[in-house]
């Protein structure tokens, strides 16, 4: 278990290099991709797996794809014959790599018992007994379950507002029509 920490914090800190290093944006994306998930899979040994999924499902399935979409529309992958050096950035990212190093030893040897004491009210057994998520499904689909539904409708009546003001009719613009290249004859 020690030694899947200490892979995974190490790809963590490989492609986090990588991706300021990277003179392609594209490879820099990719590398993010990584150190992202490195990450979720450190909260997975650490049994968050909720935030591990979240993690996931947010930084990697949607920050990160949209920066990869953005890059590729812009063309951003042409540098042109003279790179950027990035040797001008060392000092600034070696003062921030020594305030959060600094900042870790200092919340580390700050030790208080009642710093995470938690709520008499809450009941433990319960949720020792259980994993995360299965504490989260339980609350959001039986306590919360009419606030679920009306973001699920709010959500989904933006996405058909989206598709009804794509689809607008303008003047001017060719759209297709399948019925006509369908039932096209060849030779004609």
């Amino acid at each position: 278990m020690e030694g899947l920490f200490y892979l995974f914090a190490f790809g963590v800190i490989l492609s986090g290099i990588m991706v300021i290093s990277a003179l392609n944006p594209v490879h820099s994306v990719f590398w993010l991709i990584v150190a992202f998930t490195s990450a979720a899979m450190l909260f997975i040994l650490l049994e968050v797996e909720f935030i591990a999924f979240i993690f996931l499902i947010v930084y990697v399935g949607a920050i990160a794809i949209l920066f990869l979409f953005v890059i590729m529309m812009l063309n951003l992958t042409d540098l042109g014959n003279n790179p950027q050096d990035m040797s001008n950035y060392m000092p600034t990212g070696f003062i921030i790599g020594v305030v959060v190093i600094l900042e870790v030893l200092i919340f580390s040897s700050w030790k208080s018992n009642n710093l995470f004491v938690g709520s008499p009210y809450l009941r433990w057994d319960f949720i020792e007994k259980t994993s995360n998520i299965e504490v989260l499904g339980r609350v959001l689909y039986t306590d919360y379950y009419y606030l679920f539904i009306l973001a699920s409708f709010i959500l989904l009546s933006a996405m058909i507002g989206a598709i009804v003001l794509t689809q607008a009719q303008s003047i001017g613009i060719k759209r297709q029509d399948s019925f006509t290249q369908v039932s096209r004859q060849e030779g004609v």
